[in-house]
């Protein structure tokens, strides 16, 4: 869990050279996700009430399954197949769930009984003998929102809960974008040599013609007798399915790998009469509406962020603004007053000329700096914040920071430097460092920072 929360935090927090997001910008952020939430819930009462696929009639087929998965396997030793035909029954509570999460999505309760309808009906239509990999995307995407955090009690689980929802959405996202990438993974795999045939897609169009004689998908023809079409088609598609995992990690891609990926199933529709529905919704609830994305999105950005063609720009603006004059920087370090060990660390640093000016503040005497890292999904009880511009850097990332900026004056200083200018010995170090300073105000007797009026 930790891992994940890094991620999550180098993702969001450093989002590209050009932007960084400001606390209150996670903030809003974690109220669109849970806003999000809702809309699922609220598509999934959509598909209920209509004759999209997600009754429970449309699962049962009418008669007992003849092929039951583990899920169905288990009922059915348990209860027995008669209740299935009790369909409408089982529809109105799932419904019930469903409208409860929609208006009141952080009581997991609902959550649960959302998702419990949803794999039940998706257990039951795979149970005839064939699987319907339709209705998984929507599954996936239940399963993530059972970790959407419980309401806000006090600051701190409010920081918490930021962080909490921003790795749900970042969750949700990896489970709708990993069957893309595992089917170009396949697509390699399976075709091994043929992948790279120069009428590779012109052949998959014209099986797939033989499959669909009675009905001919709308472009099919056109794109068959154009070659270069379909190899284009053929290559974008692989390039698009192999990094679809990657648009997780890179916010830029947010909405122009969700826009592409819906017009991708659009054009499988009328191509190959491949339909999926329902991806194109989640897709666009997910990526294109992510608010995980840059709110200024940039075609240079876009291009930076693509895997392996924007290599050479990321290298070409690295070496742009390295070239730039830096600015003098302003540096200020958050750190618990009371603990005898972060306030002698505090006091002994020193750091390079080139700091034009670095800040002492303790968080328990509060302060505009202080309010500003309150509002990050950061305990204040889990370590020390160095605030660099608009970057945060907390924990082992702010011991490693201070030491590359550190003065080699002193013994101090350049044990400091030497120690923990290695990010590895940084990460090893700092738990350790953390136990003991928890020991330190036990002994003292002194509350943790959050408790303090």
């Amino acid at each position: 869990m930790s891992r994940t929360t890094r991620w999550v935090r180098k993702s969001l927090l450093q989002v590209g050279e050009a932007e960084r997001r400001s606390p209150a910008d996670l903030a809003r952020a974690a109220a669109d996700i849970v806003l999000l939430s809702r809309f699922y819930y609220l598509f999934l009462v959509f598909n209920m009430l209509g004759t999209l696929g997600l009754q429970f009639g449309w699962a049962y087929m009418g008669r007992p399954p003849t092929a039951p998965i583990w899920l169905i396997k288990a009922l059915q030793q348990l209860t027995g197949t008669g209740w299935f035909a009790n369909d409408n029954a089982v529809t109105v509570v799932g419904l019930l769930f469903a409208i409860a999460a929609a208006s009141f999505p952080r009581f997991l309760v609902w959550r649960l009984g959302s998702f419990g309808y949803l794999l039940l009906h998706v257990a039951l239509s795979n149970s005839y003998g064939s699987i319907n990999h339709g209705y998984h995307v929507m599954l996936f995407i239940g399963f993530a929102l059972l970790f959407l955090p419980g309401r806000d009690q006090g600051r701190r689980m409010a920081r918490k809960n930021v962080l909490s929802c921003l790795t749900v959405f970042w969750f949700a996202q990896g489970l709708i974008l990993l069957p893309y990438t595992l089917s170009g993974f396949w697509k390699i795999w399976h075709g091994r040599l043929e992948v790279f045939s120069p009428d590779a897609m012109t052949r998959i169009l014209l099986d797939r013609a033989l499959l669909e004689a009675d009905n001919i998908p709308f472009l099919l023809p056109f794109v068959a007798q154009h070659n270069w079409l379909a190899q284009s088609m053929w290559w974008l598609t692989l390039y698009i399915e192999l990094f679809a995992l990657l648009v997780v990690f890179r916010p830029h891609l947010h909405r122009p790998f969700g826009i592409v990926l819906m017009l991708f199933h659009i054009t499988s529709d009328l191509l190959m009469n491949i339909s999926f529905s329902l991806n194109i919704i989640m897709l666009g609830l997910f990526l294109v509406l992510s608010p995980l994305a840059p709110t200024r999105s940039s075609l240079s950005g876009v291009i930076r962020s693509l895997p392996i063609i924007g290599m050479p720009f990321r290298v070409a603006k690295r070496r742009q603004l390295s070239l730039q004059p830096r600015e003098p920087r302003h540096v200020w370090l958050v750190y618990d007053g009371e603990c005898p060990m972060c306030n002698n660390y505090a006091q002994y640093l020193r750091l390079k000329q080139s700091v034009q000016e670095f800040v002492l503040v303790n968080a328990r005497q509060g302060g505009p700096v202080v309010d500003e890292v309150r509002q990050l999904p950061h305990d204040l009880n889990d370590g020390m914040v160095v605030k660099i511009g608009d970057r945060y850097f907390v924990g082992h990332e702010a011991l490693h920071v201070l030491a590359l900026l550190s003065t080699d004056r002193g013994a101090f200083n350049k044990f400091n430097r030497l120690a923990f200018s290695s990010p590895l010995i940084s990460r090893v170090t700092y738990p350790m460092l953390k136990f003991a300073r928890s020991v330190l105000l036990r002994l003292k007797g002194v509350a943790p920072i959050d408790d303090e009026g």
